[in-house]
């Protein structure tokens, strides 16, 4: 199982892919008002999460998603497959 699964490693990888310090992220972040995020950081990081889960996520999942902790839960569920976990 990949680290990014684990929520503070997620939040640590996402802080590191946009630049900005750890503890200025929680699940809660609305990600599009980071100042850093812009739709080249977007693709890069669904990139990025893809090399590290091998997760894939569409820009459409993404649009669907409004915080930090969606984007995290997007990629449990995408991880494990569907059903009960």
């Amino acid at each position: 199982m990949t680290d990014l699964i684990h929520p503070d490693h997620f939040l640590h990888f996402t802080a590191s892919e946009l630049q900005m310090p750890a503890d200025a992220l929680t699940a809660g972040t609305e990600f599009r008002k980071i100042t850093t995020w812009s739709s080249l950081n977007a693709l890069l990081f669904i990139s990025r999460v893809n090399e590290e889960t091998n997760v894939l996520i569409s820009a459409a999942d993404l649009a669907a998603c409004r915080t930090i902790g969606d984007i995290h839960q997007l990629i449990i569920q995408r991880y494990h497959g569907p059903g009960p976990h």
